[in-house]
């Protein structure tokens, strides 16, 4: 598959760029270990490796739950290391999560953020437990905080791709997946993709795995409603370690299509195809233009947590959406890497 590239254009017609207008402040959380971070801030500050910003967002301040590694980002990029998680109130427009490890903490983080009608990226995948999720989403929706919360494969043409092919291929017998991954705490980028590609109607998952952390065997099975002609279908998807980063193939009664995703070895074509379109859709969420509806990134958890429940409590067996308690939560994935007394102070 050929790589594609965003030019200047292609931004300014899809309102990522914003000539004369003054910068979105932009507050970095989880800036440290396991962060996305070190890539968006390569498109975003003025110390980038592209010697000029590509988006009219500034990363202004950042916070850490390191100070070392909060000041190490700090000086390379030209920001502020606030010592208090809630110490950009005031000074920043957006904030955004880059990390992983935070996931089980990042309604707490947030909170602030929300309440004070901040428009905030919510890392992936979001929340470990739904119940945190909603207790997030019900605080922006009360005080009309716009909020995006998506993996990278959402953002690939490649899903717009797919979907206008379906057309072509009558009714859907098979979707076959494999990401580049072998643990499920990362899997959700292709679970995410799929959705992006056939809808959120999704009836039960099913996940069979040897470890979730390091599995040499990974099959996430999916089974979708159907619907208007279609009957139910599943999506069987497969971790891999290997290249490439993603690939689908649907097949249909009526022929069969395969798109696949890779990274380029050039890192400056990484940041334009594989990290700039999710800034994008990011940065005109933070202008009022939302990426997607709070019931839908719901339904993304739903599903990641799903999959979690099958395979830790029902030995792989499928599960429906609804049937995993609100309170649920699967092992975090760094147990104890924050110090909760920071919310009670």
């Amino acid at each position: 598959m050929p790589y594609y590239t965003l030019n200047i254009g292609t931004l300014l017609a899809k309102g990522a760029i914003v000539p004369d207008q003054q910068k979105i402040r932009l507050g970095a959380f989880n800036v440290g270990e396991y962060s996305f971070w070190g890539y968006w801030a390569n498109a975003l500050s003025s110390n980038n490796e592209l010697g000029s910003p590509l988006f009219n967002m500034e990363v202004t301040h950042c916070w850490d739950v390191n100070p070392k590694l909060a000041a190490d980002f700090g000086e390379k990029y030209g920001c502020e290391v606030v010592q208090k998680y809630d110490g950009m109130l005031g000074k920043v427009d957006a904030i955004a999560f880059g990390g992983f490890y935070e996931i089980p903490w990042q309604h707490l983080l947030a909170r602030p953020y929300v309440e004070a009608g901040i428009p905030t990226y919510l890392g992936r995948p979001f929340a470990y437990r739904l119940a945190d999720l909603d207790f997030i989403l019900d605080l922006a929706t009360k005080h009309n905080t716009p909020i995006i919360a998506s993996s990278v494969f959402e953002h690939f043409h490649q899903a717009t791709v797919l979907k206008e092919r379906l057309s072509n291929l009558g009714v859907i017998k098979s979707v076959q997946g494999i990401c580049s991954s072998n643990e499920y705490p990362a899997h959700f980028h292709i679970q995410f993709f799929i959705l992006r590609v056939f809808g959120y109607d999704v009836d039960q998952v099913s996940l069979l795995t040897d470890d979730e952390r390091a599995a040499t065997y990974l099959q996430d099975t999916v089974l979708f409603k159907g619907g208007n002609g279609q009957p139910p279908f599943v999506a069987s998807l497969h971790a891999n370690t290997e290249v490439p980063y993603l690939r689908v193939n649907v097949i249909g009664d009526k022929g069969s299509t395969t798109v696949e995703m890779d990274r380029s070895p050039d890192p400056m074509e990484t940041l334009y195809h594989f990290f700039s379109p999710q800034l994008v859709d990011m940065q005109r969420t933070f202008q009022g233009d939302a990426f997607q509806s709070f019931e839908i990134i719901r339904k993304k958890t739903q599903m990641f947590l799903a999959g979690y429940y099958s395979h830790l409590e029902k030995g792989g067996a499928f599960v429906s959406l609804d049937s995993v308690p609100a309170n649920w939560s699967p092992h975090h994935y760094k147990p104890g890497w924050i110090d909760e007394s920071m919310f009670k102070s």
